[in-house]
């Protein structure tokens, strides 16, 4: 038996704000899956040259490289792979796809969207806590570890649900001296309390973080109270204020204001929690929701002054205003949403 052959390769991650390149394979044998640019490098270059070559031969760019963020050693059926990834910038206006079917920049909220060779998939907690500004360990743990729960959640309550409550609540977050770590578990783990009950969801979240004994890894007691008050607060906006900043930037967070988003989510979750509903039940409930909630006069209030929520919640309660314009979009998301099982009844 022969030893695996080891292939040597390097891999730029190229960073703008807060999003990364990542390119689409045009060729091979994983063809149509992505990864980050590079390539093998050759005999006698350094990691850096290797990287800046790939990257002319690739993209047709020039990259600034930064440091190394990590070295992946995978194990593919047919060889061994060590992979060089470094933090890179590009230092050209623009990229041409030479190899590539195609090529898109990912923000923290997106980086799962697309189907990842298995070893530029090892990178992704890192790069979450690279680009959330936040401990590597603690984004490994929670990444990996917290956020699959709520795969068992409704269609609204999602891990990309919780990413995106996570990306939020850190950035309104710049404008507030907050411990960054903190605001990530509390976003990350406000909704874990679903898995219990919904009506209490927001209490047993709280519970289930002071319960949570890997949390003592990055926090001390009084800490770990804060993170489990701030996911209690999450849904303040029904009876009383967030105790905290972070409560408030919790609460900010998952209170997204975009109108055909809050509307399609309603019907989501009157399909999810009361499916024997006729479809005028449903319109009904999600009128009274909508008036109830987020209405001149509804019970949700914005805890951030900086949060972009303001102006939608305006364009939202117009549309809310406006009875035919409502009625025809339920009409059309209504649809959407029950497509697949009308042809299940109709089969």
């Amino acid at each position: 038996m022969t030893d695996r052959r080891t292939i040597e390769v390097v891999a730029a991650l190229i960073r703008r704000d807060d999003k990364l390149f990542a390119t689409e394979r045009g060729y091979g044998p994983w063809k149509d899956w992505w990864e980050f640019p590079g390539g093998k490098m050759e005999p006698g270059e350094a990691p850096e040259e290797a990287l800046r070559r790939e990257i002319r031969e690739e993209l047709d760019a020039g990259i600034e490289v930064g440091r190394l963020l990590r070295t992946i050693d995978w194990d593919y059926p047919e060889f061994h792979l060590t992979m060089h990834c470094s933090l890179c910038a590009l230092t050209s206006a623009g990229v041409h796809l030479n190899e590539h079917e195609a090529a898109r920049w990912l923000d923290y909220t997106q980086l799962r969207e697309v189907r990842w060779l298995p070893a530029d998939e090892q990178l992704l907690p890192l790069l979450a806590a690279e680009l959330l500004g936040v401990d590597a360990s603690l984004a490994a743990f929670l990444e990996e570890e917290i956020i699959p729960r709520y795969a068992d959640f409704d269609k609204a309550h999602r891990a990309d649900h919780a990413r995106s409550v996570v990306q939020r609540a850190l950035q309104m977050a710049a404008f507030y001296p907050v411990d960054r770590n903190m605001l990530y578990a509390a976003a990350a783990c406000h909704d874990l309390g679903l898995a219990v009950d919904r009506k209490t969801h927001h209490l047993e979240s709280g519970r289930m973080i002071r319960e949570m004994s890997r949390l003592q890894e990055w926090f001390a007691p009084e800490q770990i109270e804060t993170i489990a008050q701030a996911a209690e607060d999450h849904r303040a906006s029904s009876d009383h204020e967030p105790r905290s900043i972070y409560g408030r930037l919790v609460a900010e967070a998952d209170r997204l204001i975009e109108p055909e988003q809050i509307i399609r989510r309603t019907v989501q979750f009157g399909l999810s929690h009361y499916p024997e509903l006729p479809k005028e039940g449903h319109w009904q409930r999600t009128l009274d929701h909508l008036h109830e909630k987020y209405d001149y006069g509804g019970y949700l209030k914005l805890w951030v002054p900086e949060s972009p929520n303001a102006a939608k919640l305006e364009a939202l309660r117009q549309i809310i205003a406006d009875g035919p314009a409502l009625r025809r979009l339920f009409e059309r998301l209504w649809q959407e949403e029950t497509a697949g099982s009308l042809r299940e009844d109709g089969a």
